[in-house]
C-alpha cells in the first residue's frame, strides 16, 4: 500500500485521545495531518474491545519488532476465564448422562457467546464531569455530535462490611441511614463551605500550607464522615493529601451535581473508545489522513537532528515538519516518561447479577462509581471502577459489568488476578459471574506534570493519568499544539454542515439566480405586452362606438333603415 500525498506539516503516530485531540486541532487550522497506528482499531490504551476481540488480542503476536522503533503493547498479563464454560466442563464430568443440567448450562453457554460481539470493554474507563474539561472541549468545537452519554446514577462505597450508596447532594445526605443526626449537620457544613468559598478569598488562601487532616479536623467530622468524604469527594490514593487540593476536588465535586443528575458524571455511551473516534473522524473531515494497520520503522532526521518524516512498514518514506508520538513507542532519539509511572491492574467480571442487588435498587441500566478505601477488602491502595447496567452499551442485555482497579508496585511479580481477585469475589459473591478478565496497564501519576518538549521537532505524549477524570490528557494536547503552532487558537468550533457553502454550491447559486432573473425579465415582458394590448383593443372600441353615434345622430331617430338587397330567383 502506498500512502499519498508523501508530504505533511504534522505526522502523528498512534490514535490515543491525547494524539486524536492534537491531530484534530492541528487539521482544523488549515494543517495537512497524516495519522498512523500500528493496530486494526482506534484509541490504543483509550480504546474499548469487543469481547470478541479482546479474545483475538490474546491469542496475537506482538513481539516487538528489529526496528529503530519499538512499538510496546499496552496490555499486559491478559487473562481470560470463561466461567460459563469452566462450569459446563465440571457438569459433564460429574453428574449423569441423562441429566439435564449439562444441557441447560449449554444453552447459556451458546447464548453467552452470540452476545460476546456486543460487549464492549474499556481499556481505561472514565467520566466526565458534566461541566468539566472535555464536556467543554466537546461543545466548543462541534465534536458532541458524534457522541452520545449517560448520566452516573450513584457513588457506592464500602462502609463497615457493606457497599453502601453515598450521600451526594442535601437530599441524601439527610435521607442517609449511615449517618447520626449530629453527623449530617457537621456534612452539610463542611461541603457549604467548600461549594461556597472562593479560591481568591481569605478563607481559602488561609488552608494553602496545611494538610487534609488539620481540615477535617477544623470542622470537627467524625472518622465515620472522614472515611465517606475520602471515599466519595476527595477520590486519591495518598493519606494525606494538601488541604486545599482537598477543598478544590470537593468543590469541582459539588458544581457538577445536579446538571445531568444526582452525580457530577456522565460517561459516553459504548465505552471511553468511543472519544479518541470522535476527535479522529473530526479530524478527517478537515483533510487528515487515517491509515491503520501501518506501523513505523523508523523516526528520519535530517544533518542538523531535526525530524524531516518517517520509514513505515512497507518501506515508504514520508516527509513532516513535526512528529507527535504516542507514549507506547520507544526509540534513542524519544525521551521515554522516567517519572510518575503506575502499573495499574484490571479486573472486569461479566455477571448476570449486579453488585447492588443488596441495597434494593430498582435500577437496571445504570452506571454505578465504587471506590473503596484501604484496608476494607484486604487491599493494600484504593480501589475504584464502575459497574454498568445495560443501558450503557458496554455489557449485553440482561448482564452486568463490574470494572475496578488498583495501582502496585512497579517491581512486584504478583498478577493482577492476585492483586483483584479477593475484591470482584466479594462484591459479586461469585453469583451468576459469566466471565472475568485480568490485566495490567502502565498510567501516570496525576500529581505528576510533564511539559510536552519539542525535542528535535519531535514530542511525545504521556500515558493516561490515574483518575477518572479526562483532565490531563487535555491539557496536554493544549500544551503540544501551542507548542507547535503558537498564537493560532485551539480546536475552534467547525461549522454545521448546513452552513458550509461548496465551490459547487457557488456555481449552482449563480445558475439559479440567472435563471430566477431571466425568467422575472419574461413576466415582466408579458405583463408590458398585455398591457399594451389591453390599451389598444380599448382605443379601437372607443373609436367605434364614435363613429356609430356619428351614424345615428346623421340618420335621426326616425330614419327609415336601409333598404336589403335580396337576390331573386
Amino acid at each position: 500500500m502506498e500512502i499519498t500525498p508523501t508530504e505533511y506539516d504534522v505526522i502523528v503516530i498512534g490514535t490515543g485521545i491525547t494524539e486524536c485531540i492534537v491531530a484534530a486541532a492541528c487539521s482544523r487550522i488549515g494543517k495537512t495531518v497524516l495519522h498512523l497506528d500500528v493496530n486494526r482499531f482506534y484509541g490504543e490504551q483509550w480504546s474499548s474491545f469487543t469481547l470478541s476481540g479482546l479474545e483475538k488480542t490474546k491469542g496475537a503476536d506482538y513481539t516487538p519488532q528489529t526496528s529503530p522503533l519499538q512499538y510496546n503493547h499496552f496490555l499486559q498479563d491478559l487473562s481470560l476465564q470463561n466461567v460459563l464454560q469452566e462450569r459446563q466442563c465440571e457438569l459433564e464430568k460429574d453428574l449423569e448422562p441423562d441429566n439435564e443440567q449439562p444441557a441447560r448450562m449449554a444453552d447459556r453457554l451458546a447464548k453467552f457467546e452470540r452476545h460476546k460481539r456486543r460487549v464492549n470493554i474499556d481499556v481505561t474507563p472514565k467520566l466526565c464531569y458534566s461541566d468539566g474539561p472535555m464536556v467543554d472541549l466537546l461543545r466548543s468545537s462541534n465534536c458532541s455530535r458524534y457522541l452520545e452519554f449517560k448520566a452516573v446514577n450513584r457513588s457506592l462505597v464500602h462502609h463497615e462490611g457493606e457497599l453502601i450508596q453515598a450521600p451526594c447532594n442535601r437530599e441524601q445526605v439527610f435521607n442517609s441511614k449511615h449517618l447520626k443526626v449530629l453527623e449530617k449537620r457537621l456534612m452539610m457544613k463542611f461541603v457549604s463551605f467548600a461549594l461556597q468559598t472562593e479560591e481568591e478569598s481569605e478563607e481559602w488562601k488561609q488552608w494553602e500550607g496545611q494538610e487534609e487532616s488539620q481540615l477535617y479536623k477544623e470542622f470537627k467530622l467524625t472518622d465515620n464522615l472522614v472515611k465517606l468524604v475520602r471515599a466519595s469527594l476527595v477520590v486519591t490514593d495518598k493519606k494525606n493529601i494538601p488541604a486545599h487540593e482537598a477543598l478544590r476536588s470537593i468543590k469541582t465535586y459539588l458544581k457538577n451535581v445536579g446538571i445531568y443528575g444526582s452525580m457530577p458524571y456522565i460517561c459516553p455511551i459504548y465505552g471511553a473508545g468511543e472519544l479518541p473516534q470522535a476527535f479522529a473522524r473530526f479530524s478527517a473531515v478537515f483533510g487528515s489522513i487515517y491509515v491503520l494497520d501501518m506501523g513505523v520503522n523508523e523516526l528520519n532526521f535530517d544533518e542538523g537532528g531535526s525530524f524531516e518524516g518517517v520509514t513505515v512498514q512497507t518501506g515508504q518514506k514520508l516527509s513532516g515538519k513535526y512528529c507527535v508520538v504516542s507514549p507506547n513507542y520507544s526509540a534513542s532519539e524519544l525521551q521515554p516518561q522516567e517519572r510518575g509511572l503506575l502499573k495499574v491492574s484490571h479486573a472486569v467480571v461479566l455477571t448476570e447479577k449486579s453488585v447492588k442487588e443488596k441495597l434494593k435498587l430498582e435500577e437496571k441500566d445504570d452506571v454505578s462509581l465504587i471506590n473503596i478505601l484501604p484496608g476494607c477488602l484486604q487491599n493494600k491502595r484504593r480501589v475504584w471502577g464502575c459497574e454498568y447496567g445495560p443501558g450503557s452499551m458496554l455489557p449485553a442485555e440482561d448482564m452486568y459489568m463490574l470494572h475496578v482497579m488498583t495501582t502496585v508496585d512497579q517491581d512486584t511479580s504478583s498478577s493482577p488476578e492476585g492483586d483483584l481477585g479477593h475484591v470482584v469475589d466479594h462484591l459479586t459473591e461469585s453469583k451468576g459471574t459469566l466471565y472475568k478478565i485480568f490485566f495490567s496497564t502502565t498510567m501516570t501519576d496525576e500529581s505528576v506534570t510533564r511539559t510536552p518538549d519539542l525535542d528535535k521537532n519531535v514530542i511525545q505524549t504521556s500515558h493516561p493519568a490515574y483518575n477518572s477524570s479526562y483532565r490531563e490528557c487535555i491539557a496536554e494536547a493544549r500544551q503540544v499544539f501551542s507548542t507547535l503552532y503558537p498564537g493560532e487558537e485551539f480546536l475552534p468550533a467547525a461549522p454545521n454542515p448546513e452552513d458550509i457553502k461548496w465551490p459547487d454550491d457557488e456555481e449552482t447559486e449563480e445558475s439559479t439566480n440567472e435563471k430566477t432573473e431571466e425568467s422575472t425579465n419574461e413576466k415582466r415582458e408579458e405583463n408590458t405586452n398585455e398591457k399594451k394590448e389591453e390599451n389598444t383593443n380599448g382605443k379601437m372600441e372607443e373609436n367605434t362606438n364614435e363613429k356609430r353615434e356619428e351614424v345615428e345622430t346623421e340618420g335621426g331617430a326616425d330614419a327609415a333603415p336601409a333598404p336589403v338587397a335580396v337576390e331573386s330567383n
